[in-house]
């Protein structure tokens, strides 16, 4: 008697499918931050002279030209009394030497004056005309003193400290008021090595403290990384409403490429997915991916990614979608 083995093929295995364009994300990533402002100033006296009047409190905003204080001026106010004085003399002198000069060319026509008369009267008109420069340039430095009476903002600032007191005689150089700069703001963070990348290929950047979120854009990261964190330094600028200087927070960005939930992952040879293709169970290996992690995943949205039934499988069993 002849045995006959007859083949039978196998059931394809029952699974479960969603688009991929359902089941994919854009992680968020984050990194610790802090909001800073670039001017942080002490504000000194460019005169010397005894502290008149201090003109702000601590925590008092101020603007840009903005009276802080005010030195006792009247010695200088003298220099420019003075200087006016000197340089009105030599205003007159060269005038004077002016029409000296006028009248000794007269004589010289008539053969009145020596041609070295004429000479000492053009070197005198021009010594006076210097002299005049000379005076007109000292009033000047006279008056500006006397602005520098005024201790003014450079900047739209808040006084976080009075340095100098009403009474004390300041010299040039020495700090009257703190102010810090609430204009020019940006946020520092510390960002990983491995999220680096992510980060400059980014869009959706932000500062998230408990409150609000604010947008950022990435200005720049500092070349120098920390070896026993791994980290960077990186700078960016707030594109709208800023928060005040030294709010913690946290930099908060969208990773631009898809990803896959590591609970989809399967391991074969390497990481990676299945997915159905004309009822044939396909895996499709992820370069990049690590265990415990979501991994990116650079398929069209469209393809059938295989959820339930995914352990069993091998590459090429047939399949049957079944309900979801």
């Amino acid at each position: 008697m002849v045995l006959v083995t007859l083949s039978v093929a196998a059931d394809p295995v029952p699974v479960t499918t969603r688009k991929l364009d359902e089941i994919r994300f854009f992680p968020l990533r984050d990194a610790p931050a802090t909001a800073i402002s670039l001017n942080d100033t002490r504000i000194s006296a460019q005169i010397s002279g005894l502290l008149q009047s201090i003109n702000v409190r601590v925590g008092d905003n101020v603007e840009k030209g903005g009276v802080l204080a005010r030195l006792d001026c009247r010695d200088y106010e003298l220099a420019v009394s003075g200087a006016q004085f000197a340089y009105e003399a030599g205003l007159a002198k060269e005038q004077f030497d002016s029409s000296q000069l006028s009248n000794a060319k007269t004589l010289l026509k008539k053969q009145s004056i020596s041609a070295e008369e004429v000479d000492r009267r053009v070197s005198n008109t021009s010594i006076s005309a210097a002299e005049v420069r000379r005076l007109k340039s000292a009033l000047s430095a006279a008056k500006r003193s006397v602005e520098k009476c005024s201790i003014t903002a450079p900047f739209k600032a808040v006084v976080i400290e009075r340095i100098a007191s009403l009474g004390d005689y300041v010299v040039q150089g020495s700090p009257v008021v703190r102010l810090l700069d609430q204009e020019n703001i940006e946020v520092s963070a510390k960002v990983q090595e491995q999220d680096l990348k992510s980060l400059q290929n980014a869009d959706d950047l932000k500062f998230v403290d408990r409150h609000s979120e604010f947008p950022l854009k990435l200005r720049t990261v500092l070349p120098l990384m920390e070896s026993k964190i791994r980290s960077y330094e990186v700078r960016l600028s707030f594109t709208g409403e800023t928060v005040p200087p030294g709010s913690a927070g946290r930099l908060r960005w969208k990773i631009s490429d898809p990803h896959i939930s590591t609970d989809l992952l399967v391991r074969r040879e390497t990481l990676g997915i299945f997915i159905e293709h004309e009822g044939k169970a396909e895996f499709v290996p992820l370069e990049l991916a690590r265990e415990g992690q979501p991994a990116a995943i650079n398929l069209d949205g469209s393809v059938n990614v295989i959820v339930d039934g995914r352990f069993v499988l091998k590459h090429g069993d047939d399949v049957k979608v079944v309900g979801p």
